[in-house]
């Protein structure tokens, strides 16, 4: 029995000295770390950014590929399990599941697609963002301390106004806090993070799905003035179902908005003293795209709005063209598009507005 206990003894002292030799110093993990953030061929992730009370997940599948001509990588990047977005050779195209819509980028009509991309991997939970932090402020970096991270051993380096923790057995990223004057720490925390892994080509194509609105960006529509106004059929705030056709013969003011637009918060008063000066005479019909009824029914009380509000599909906003908020229409008594607009409707755009209004007939 003593013979036993001692062998188990052994085999546990010799464990734990197994796994404290893993841990590196400092200055490896760091160096370690700087090179795979570096020399990776593929990487998956997911970044949960927290900041203000506000919580957000990205999950980043990402591929270096030598001969793409704009990033050098391909990469998808799921937001809040809401939007992808799928870049692969000049092909860029988000799908958004809340709206049912899927837009393509039009890379030959559009040249601004390079400006996109940049804007999608360079926000700062990206390990390319990590990385050139890294190089930036190579020499400043400085070793904390040694701390426990979800069970796992960590070291804290500080830097300018940052703070990273990385493994200490297999320098990875585990965290990123980034102090900020305004807006206080942000904590951005690595999960899933595999480097190295196989990755097809299939995982930066989107797969086509049949009840979703497909839209062009960078293609402009035909102007809608002076058409016939496109056909649409809306749920209200209970639910119900309001179609173009029921307001046939009457004259109406149509307007896209969005709660999180500060021009379309700064319109609604404008919105309603047009309700109060013409009435029944013409219908003010607001088609919101909040994609959330809860916080739309929550500023309509906060607003006292009384006019119609509805809520917004991806066919209406393909169909009217929606490419900012608020976006404004006034359609005659014929269904015709006699004005559109665009912008807070203020100075300029609401005397323009109002003279089209006031001389309906």
């Amino acid at each position: 029995m003593k013979s036993y206990m001692f062998f188990l003894i052994m085999i546990i002292t010799l464990g734990s000295c197994g796994i404290a030799d893993n841990k590196k110093s400092p200055e490896q993990v760091l160096s370690e770390a700087s090179k795979l953030l570096d020399s990776w061929e593929t990487v998956h992730y997911s970044a949960t950014t927290l900041n203000n009370k506000t919580t957000h997940t990205n999950v980043y599948n990402l591929k270096k590929v030598s001969y793409e001509p704009h990033l050098n990588l391909f990469f998808s990047k799921e937001i809040d399990k809401e939007i992808t977005i799928y870049y692969k050779l000049a092909s860029l195209k988000v799908v958004e599941d809340r709206k049912k819509k899927i837009t393509t980028f039009d890379y030959a009509n559009d040249r601004s697609v390079p400006k996109y991309l940049e804007s999608y991997m360079g926000a700062d939970d990206t390990i390319l963002f990590l990385k050139s932090l890294l190089t930036q402020f190579k020499e400043d970096i400085v070793y904390l301390e040694e701390l426990d991270f979800s069970g796992k051993a960590a070291y804290v380096y500080k830097f300018q106004n940052y703070k990273l923790w990385i493994d200490a057995t297999q320098a990875i990223p585990l965290k990123l806090e980034i102090a900020e004057k305004k807006m206080g720490t942000k904590r951005i925390i690595y999960n899933e993070v595999v480097f190295n892994e196989k990755m097809e080509d299939a995982t930066f194509t989107h797969i086509d799905k049949d009840d979703y609105i497909s839209s062009v960006f960078g293609i402009k529509k035909e102007p809608l003035l002076n058409t016939k106004a496109p056909h649409w059929t809306l749920k209200d705030l209970n639910g119900k179902e309001v179609t173009l056709k029921e307001f046939k013969g009457s004259p109406i003011f149509l307007e896209a908005w969005v709660s999180s637009c500060s021009h379309c918060m700064e319109s609604i008063p404008r919105v309603k003293l047009i309700q109060k000066e013409f009435g029944d005479k013409i219908k003010i019909i607001t088609v919101n795209f909040d994609y959330n009824i809860a916080i739309t029914k929550e500023v309509v009380q906060d607003k006292n709005i009384s006019y119609t509000v509805l809520q917004g599909d991806a066919s209406f906003d393909v169909n009217y063209d929606i490419r900012s908020y608020p976006s404004y229409f006034v359609i005659d008594r014929n269904g015709d598009i006699i004005f559109s607009e665009a912008g807070t409707i203020e100075n300029k755009k609401e005397s323009a507005l109002l003279e089209v209004l006031r001389k309906i007939e």
